[in-house]
């Protein structure tokens, strides 16, 4: 979908009557490639009006618009973000469209405030060119480029878009005429879409060309058939009339969804890193252990070097006794050449002691992450701040500084576990390791049930109400396989008395004796309860 010169032309007057006057907040990063700025202005009559300006730099199809929608933010620290930054609290004074071209140029007066500003104002340039849009901060008394979305280079066309260049507009375009005499003339002036409605409407015998030509050059209001965005409604049956303010909703569909996304594959980038690192670390332990136990030879060294100490001279290489050769140090006699094999089977056999513990912690860090990651993939936005909470105290979080001041994930008292409410019972669960500990350490009674998949990362399941009852029992076994995201497996399921805290991790836990129910597969109506109650 990319936006056409007579919709761009349409956009722009109505985003004009919005932003001119009005003045910039900071920006937002909204999805991958969409971005905003708040806007408002304090109208005659005491009100204010506001809404936010939005543009998308989707390769498959750049627009611009504005909404009085509220929307989730993400994390962004581009040095192109960043930079958006220079534009708050700037007062727009002009919305162009270059004529003929798909380029947007807003102007503004900076903050004359703010006395650490250099620049007077700014040209924001958005390029609407679908499969390379671009955008670019002109700042002036300079008309430099500060900041630009993608660089653009190409030595053998003498191309070269960069910081701290000169913007050079293309060369205005012919827009289309309000008379011609074959609808092909018309091919020049429209992208293919457009093109191709108009020409069905045509030839349908719904208008003729003059008539649509006119119909298009007086047209103030935009269409959308579901995928894209239209001057007019060329006829079409299940088109609807779509307000400026009502594109971003329609072109994407779940912006606070997409955030969501966007917030995940970050925190799940950084847990799979751990992951890996937490796995070779265990990989690099158990090397060092089967290291330690190849050793352990060093005492029959010792020994045989011990019993044969009177035929070892000073100068000797090698003994060779009883199946063994043995390296000898040529510059020590017998007795020294034994305490020193004796020397390494100690430290042989105490790095096998401490070994043994170091791998059995790295294993138990890997089962935590492994846990985080399926949190991370399953959680609530509750859940995911909360669990960046949880990262942050064990120290796979750092806490960013922000001009001097340290910005900490905030922390709550409590962590209040989800719940599921059945005719039969009452089922607690987590989504994170801190909800898991509050859940089973301080909501559980000693005789709650306890569940948990044996051997697998899983959430804490713990049955509040309805222990008794077979269903539920049933129930929040499925559950607990369906939040490891298993379809079948084996359940551990005890008492709460008999679940102890791990002193390293948060909500990881040791189970000190239980029973097992194994399930064959999730029924149907429970992925449905599932489903909804975790959307919920």
């Amino acid at each position: 979908m990319a936006l056409d010169n007579l919709t761009i032309e349409i956009i722009t007057r109505h985003l004009r009557e919005q932003l001119v006057g009005s003045s910039f907040g900071k920006p937002l990063a909204l999805t991958e490639f969409d971005y905003g700025f708040p806007y408002s202005e304090v109208m005659e009559d005491g009100s204010i009006k506001h809404g936010t300006f939005i543009f998308s730099m989707n390769p498959t199809g750049p627009f611009f618009t504005y909404s009085y929608d509220r929307y989730t933010k993400i994390d962004d620290t581009s040095p192109f973000f960043n930079s958006l930054k220079k534009m708050s609290m700037s007062t727009i004074t002009s919305v162009k469209k270059l004529k003929g071209e798909r380029i947007i140029t807003i102007s503004m007066s900076a903050n004359s405030n703010d006395l650490s500003e250099i620049n007077t104002g700014y040209d924001f340039v958005i390029e609407l060119f679908p499969n390379r849009p671009n955008c670019y901060i002109i700042a002036y008394p300079y008309g430099r480029i500060v900041s630009l979305y993608r660089e653009r280079t190409n030595i053998e066309k003498g191309l070269f878009v960069a910081r701290n260049t000169i913007y050079s507009y293309p060369n205005e375009r012919e827009v289309l005429p309000e008379t011609l005499t074959d609808i092909e003339e018309a091919r020049h002036y429209l992208n293919n879409s457009l093109y191709r409605h108009l020409k069905t409407y045509i030839d349908e015998g719904k208008s003729s060309l003059n008539e649509a030509l006119a119909n298009l050059h007086e047209s103030d209001s935009l269409f959308f058939d579901g995928k894209e965005i239209l001057p007019f409604d060329f006829g079409i049956p299940e088109i609807k009339k779509i307000k400026p303010e009502g594109i971003y909703s329609s072109l994407v569909a779940d912006q606070k969804a997409l955030a969501k996304q966007n917030k995940e594959r970050a925190l799940i980038a950084l847990i799979e890193k751990a992951i890996k690192v937490s796995e070779k670390k265990n990989n690099n332990l158990k090397e060092d252990l089967q290291q330690a136990r190849v050793n352990m030879v060093y005492l029959e060294y010792g020994q045989t070097i011990y019993l044969y100490q009177g035929e070892i001279t000073k100068g000797d290489k090698l003994l060779e006794k009883d199946g063994y050769s043995i390296p000898l140090n040529p510059f020590l006699d017998g007795p020294n050449n034994a305490n020193r094999y004796f020397k390494r089977y100690s430290k042989a056999k105490s790095a096998i002691t401490i070994l043994q513990e170091l791998i059995i912690k790295s294993a138990d860090e890997t089962e935590y992450l492994k846990k985080k990651l399926t949190e991370a993939q399953d959680g609530t936005p509750r859940d995911i701040q909360e669990l960046k909470s949880e990262l942050l105290e064990q120290g796979y979080i750092k806490e960013k500084s922000v001009k001097g001041h340290i910005n900490k994930v905030n922390k709550r008292k409590t962590y209040e576990p989800h719940y599921l409410i059945l005719p039969t019972g009452k089922i607690g669960f987590g989504m994170n390791g801190l909800q898991n500990e509050e859940l089973t350490f301080k909501i559980a009674l000693k005789d709650s049930l306890f569940l948990h998949v044996k051997d697998y990362p899983g959430s804490h399941v713990v049955i509040l109400d309805g222990s008794d009852d077979d269903e539920t029992l049933l129930t929040a076994c499925e559950l607990a396989l369906y939040l490891s995201h298993l379809s079948d497996g084996e359940i551990m399921v005890t008492e709460k008395r008999n679940v102890k805290k791990n002193p390293e991790k948060i909500g990881l836990v040791s189970i000190l004796r239980y029973e097992t129910i194994m399930i064959k597969n999730i029924r149907q109506e429970s992925l449905s309860l599932f489903r909804k109650t975790l959307k919920g």
